[in-house]
């Protein structure tokens, strides 16, 4: 009980609590999420924007940090109150610089005593000295390589910031680096069952934007807003959240009657799916992890589509007994997430380039024993939510090399809005700094009559 009462009085307590839970390997929205009835909105929302941007910039508070803490680090608790104390300085100047750091110093107090000196002193080092906040030039005397530049400035693994410069070059590689430290508000997609996208605009309480792309997706413009489950028109089933790259897979499902989703999870893109097919169209969802299909099911009686859901007693493809072949196969792979940095910043802090290589034979692995599936004449969806080569046109490349009757869908063949982002072909890459949308690679595909 006097934990619940700290916490809901002091936001700062709260987000320090979420940045340990994080550091144990928790995801942060999930972190925040357990702790939300703990506090007022307004306490919550400001702990979130600490939080989240504690993660965030990261690297970048280390670098910071290591220029006054010249007898080395300190205990990795009072690591995590500077880096919380240093990012209010950097990005929450309207809390006032000295109610910071006197914060910052009373929270020290509660949580690590003794440290309040050190915290104290180095954060009011940083008042008096704001230069360094500028672009990194130097650390320890030698000048700063400019990828490291772009990896510390923007708070991205160096490993990454160089596989991001070889794909897309300097310039690109900056442009997306800012984009993913732009935290984007909730997409809409609406569900067309109950309501077409004009009427609910009409019917939100909130001003909202048309999605380029999607067809159904709307964008909220108001600049602070309540959960989305306790929207108005939510519980009635009228629209889910999604973003818009994952929206585009409903475009895909119009027209066929049996679908199989290899990895539904929650199940975002089945029921964008579920919400376009034809009245016979059916969808056969399967997950390894059998218990997201729960959420899946919940999900679908709240948008009025479960009886376009068929239940399999084997959630994995490689045990589910699958009569007949299906007209579109979706591949919705298990990957990297590091197309979602901007929705889970903690995610670029947890992958390392050895992790690409078995996801990549895993991936290549589960598309092909989907091809099985596929009906003549049919189509393969792979998608993943990776800006990397190796997680989505490698993987694709792969299985084309080995399955010959296979190809990519011709231009002609896509709907419109799909046929003008892929450039000629099935290779569709979307970008948070171009298309404005999650990071998603997908391999539009289609077995050969």
């Amino acid at each position: 009980m006097d934990k619940i009462l700290k916490l809901s009085a002091n936001p700062r307590l709260l987000a320090l609590d979420v940045l340990v839970a994080v550091e144990k390997g928790e995801f942060l929205e999930k972190a925040l999420n357990e702790r939300a009835a703990l506090v007022s909105p307004d306490n919550l929302a400001l702990a979130r924007a600490l939080a989240s941007m504690t993660v965030r910039h990261q690297s970048r508070l280390d670098f910071l940090l290591a220029t006054k803490l010249t007898k080395g680090w300190p205990d990795h608790l009072t690591l995590l109150i500077l880096r919380l104390g240093l990012c209010q300085i950097l990005f929450f100047d309207r809390l006032g610089d000295h109610a910071i750091v006197d914060q910052t110093v009373r929270l020290t107090g509660s949580k690590r005593r003794g440290r309040e000196g050190l915290v104290n002193a180095v954060l009011r080092g940083f008042l008096r000295d704001r230069a360094v906040f500028g672009w990194p030039k130097e650390l320890d005397g030698r000048e700063v390589a400019p990828l490291k530049r772009l990896a510390v400035f923007y708070s991205h693994p160096l490993w990454l910031v160089e596989k991001l410069n070889d794909l897309l070059g300097y310039r690109e590689t900056r442009a997306l680096l800012v984009a993913n430290n732009q935290p984007p508000p909730p997409t809409i997609r609406v569900n067309p069952r109950k309501i077409s996208r004009e009427d609910l605009a009409g019917r939100l309480p909130f001003p909202t934007q048309k999605t380029l792309i999607s067809p159904w997706g709307l964008k909220p413009l108001a600049k602070s807003l309540r959960r989305p489950n306790l929207w108005p028109l939510y519980q009635e089933g009228f629209f889910a959240i999604q973003d818009e790259a994952s929206q585009l897979i409903g475009l895909l499902g119009e027209g066929a009657e049996r679908v199989l989703d290899c990895c539904a999870g929650l199940g975002g893109k089945t029921l964008a799916i579920a919400a376009v097919l034809p009245e016979k169209g059916r969808i056969w969802a399967l997950d390894p992890h059998g218990g997201r299909l729960n959420g899946l099911k919940t999900e679908a009686q709240r948008l009025g589509l479960a009886e376009k859901i068929v239940e399999t007693k084997e959630s994995s493809l490689a045990t589910a007994k699958l009569e007949g072949d299906f007209d579109l196969v979706i591949v919705d792979a298990p990957c990297s997430g590091l197309g979602v940095i901007r929705r889970r910043p903690e995610i670029k802090w947890r992958k390392s380039p050895g992790d690409l290589p078995p996801l990549a034979a895993f991936q290549l692995e589960l598309l092909e024993t989907a091809a099985a599936k596929v009906a003549k004449g049919g189509s393969l969806i792979y998608a993943v939510c990776s800006v990397l080569a190796e997680e989505g046109l490698g993987v694709c490349q792969q299985f084309l090399a080995k399955n010959l009757s296979f190809r990519y869908l011709a231009k002609e063949e896509l709907p419109l809005s799909l046929a003008n982002l892929s450039g000629g072909s099935g290779q569709i890459h979307l970008w948070p700094h171009k298309e404005g949308t999650d990071g998603f690679f997908y391999g539009l595909l289609t077995n050969r009559p």
